[in-house]
């Protein structure tokens, strides 16, 4: 199966998880964006009360992948004040239409919890029912064995 991994990160977490996940699938690579500087203190306030606001417009840099050659499709975004973040919500209601091949989502968190209520949440942006997902905590954890159990289940 030939599979494209696109992901947000505000912070790398997420970024550090799709470049594993890509390799060891040897999926092609995108980032993601709404154009928003969401780094440090000031990033991190504003992102969170961006999640109650309109979604923004985003983009895919570097262009959109071709949509057709793959046949899986895995999105990734963190989760903000305990909700998908509003960027990848935003990329899966402008995007998933285009989607051909299965979509799987992958949120990354700070939290033990296990982020399936919120994930659901966000499968109403999709045009395109998500077949799977994969909650994964990140901080001060190596979460190679949750990555290497999701993609030998893929």
């Amino acid at each position: 199966m030939k599979t494209v991994c696109l992901y947000y990160s505000r912070t790398g977490r997420t970024r550090s998880v799709m470049e594993r996940m890509a390799k060891m699938l040897d999926a092609d690579l995108f980032e993601y964006t709404d154009g928003k500087d969401r780094s440090g203190v000031k990033g991190y306030i504003s992102s969170c009360l961006d999640s109650y606001g309109k979604l923004p417009a985003v983009e895919v840099i570097g262009g959109e992948p071709e949509w057709d050659k793959y046949d899986r499709v895995i999105v990734a975004m963190p989760v903000w004040a305990e909700s998908t973040c509003v960027v990848g919500k935003a990329f899966l209601k402008q995007y998933s239409s285009k989607f051909r091949g299965d979509l799987y989502l992958v949120v990354t968190h700070m939290s033990r919890a296990d982020y399936g209520i919120p994930i659901a949440k966000a499968y109403a942006y999709s045009a395109v029912r998500p077949k799977g997902y994969l909650s994964l905590q990140t901080k001060n954890h190596d979460c190679g064995v949750e990555i290497r159990d999701f993609v030998k289940k893929l």
